[in-house]
């Protein structure tokens, strides 16, 4: 079953907690019709913690992909990236170093096989 956290202002989304034990990661990222973010940079992030054992100030993030911004994406009629990671995962999570309007939506589907 998908995961799925939203991102609706600057800052970062709630974090996708996922099973590090899992080999092979698709990561979704969809922005809705409409969603603008300006100037800002969108980007999606990941740990190999285990967020589920590992304080949660001694996880470290890093970038899973380069800077998204909106723009780049067609939102007239909703866009979207798609990337598939073949190595365990802790966690994801989206962050954008600006406003956004509207709502930008990160997925995960994790899978054994990979």
């Amino acid at each position: 079953m998908a995961q799925s956290t939203t991102l609706s202002s600057a800052g970062f989304s709630v974090p996708i907690i996922l099973d590090p034990k899992l080999k092979t990661t698709t990561v979704q990222l969809t922005v809705a019709s409409g969603t603008t973010a300006g100037s800002s940079l969108t980007f999606i992030q990941f740990t190999l913690d285990d967020p589920t054992t590992t304080p949660a100030p001694t996880i470290s993030w890093a970038p899973l992909s380069s800077s998204v911004t909106s723009s780049g994406l067609d939102t007239s009629a909703g866009g979207g990236l798609i990337y598939t990671v073949l190595s365990p995962l802790g966690g994801l999570r989206l962050g954008s170093s600006g406003t956004v309007s509207g709502t930008i939506t990160l997925k995960s589907l994790q899978s054994i096989t990979g």
